[in-house]
């Protein structure tokens, strides 16, 4: 394409594509990079044994280290809705605990959803991504 000609709208939107399936390739290779990090920092075999190992309180240190590794993301504080409330030690019932996960390019994604496995039946406990059905769940309250 010849330099100052205008651009098609066919054109156009190649371009378009184009940027798009190379920043969702990016992304994928990001969090494939973020997965293959945090089995291997804790001597795990494979993600899925990472995650299977995980335990309620786990998400703040996994995200920091995240953070820390992978400075383009942003770690985000916040509540999470679970499936079955329960009675805390005052004898209050609670729907929510608070939790922790992580952003990247304004898209949340959760690597500690292992530690939520008592609170929550995630349709895929292995994946990061966090599903449509389940974005109601997730409340951020201070991002950083």
């Amino acid at each position: 394409m010849e330099r100052g000609v205008p651009i098609g709208e066919k054109e156009m939107k190649i371009y378009r594509t184009s940027k798009f399936d190379k920043l969702c390739e990016q992304v994928v290779n990001e969090i494939e990079k973020i997965k293959q990090h945090l089995y291997t920092s804790e001597d795990f075999e494979n993600y899925n044994e990472f995650v299977d190992n995980q335990s309620m309180g786990d998400c703040q240190s996994i995200v920091s280290d995240i953070k820390r590794n992978f400075p383009n993301t942003n770690a985000i504080f916040g509540e999470i809705e679970i499936d079955d409330p329960y009675v805390d030690e005052y004898g209050d019932e609670q729907n929510f605990v608070t939790h922790h996960w992580i952003e990247l390019n304004g898209i949340p994604y959760d690597f500690s959803k292992g530690s939520l496995k008592a609170y929550i039946q995630f349709d895929s406990i292995y994946d990061p991504e966090i599903m449509p059905n389940e974005e109601y769940r997730y409340n951020p309250i201070h991002k950083k």
